[in-house]
C-alpha cells in the first residue's frame, strides 16, 4: 500500500497500483503473485513496476523495490521525529539545509534538479571555507616562524 506520506513529499509520485506492486516486490514476491494478490494480471504488475522503474530511472525491479523500502524507513524515520516534538507544527516543506547524498553503487539519486544544484552550492560554500581555513592556518604559521627567526 502507498503510504500518505509519499504524496505529501512531492517526490514520488508512484500511483497507488505501482506502490502495492513495488511493496510486494520489495517482500520478494514474483510478477504472478502479486497479480493473484492483486487480482491483477501478470502483465499490468510488470507494466506497473516497469513504468516505476522507467519514472525514477532505475535498471531492474529489485533496485526500485530497494529505493521504495529506504524511502519509506526515512520517511518514517522522519515522521517519528516530528512525532517526538508535538510543540512544533508539521511542516509541508522540504528542508533544503540537509544534504542527500546517494549510496555508493547504489541507487540512482532521486534529487529534483534544484535540490542537486543546492547540494552542489553546499559542497562549493564548504570546499571554500575549509580552503580558506587552512590557507590562512599555514600563512599563520608561516608568519610566526618568521616572527621568532627575527626574534632569535
Amino acid at each position: 500500500m502507498l503510504d500518505e506520506r509519499l504524496d505529501r513529499s512531492g517526490e514520488a509520485r508512484l500511483t497507488q497500483r505501482q506502490a502495492d506492486c513495488i511493496a510486494r516486490v520489495a517482500q520478494g514476491l514474483s510478477s504472478k503473485e502479486i497479480a493473484r494478490e492483486l487480482g491483477i494480471s501478470p502483465s499490468t504488475v510488470d507494466n506497473h513496476i516497469a513504468s516505476a522503474m522507467h519514472q525514477f530511472g532505475f535498471a531492474n525491479r529489485n533496485a526500485v523495490a530497494r529505493w521504495y523500502l529506504e524511502y519509506r524507513e526515512s520517511m518514517a524515520a522522519a515522521e517519528t521525529v516530528q512525532g517526538d516534538r508535538p510543540d512544533q507544527p508539521q511542516s509541508n516543506s522540504k528542508s533544503y539545509f540537509r544534504v542527500r547524498i546517494p549510496t555508493i553503487g547504489g541507487i540512482r539519486n532521486s534529487l529534483s534538479l534544484k535540490e542537486r544544484l543546492f547540494a552542489i552550492v553546499q559542497v562549493m560554500i564548504v570546499s571554500t571555507m575549509v580552503a580558506s581555513t587552512l590557507i590562512s592556518f599555514v600563512l599563520g604559521l608561516i608568519f610566526f616562524l618568521k616572527l621568532s627567526k627575527v626574534a632569535v
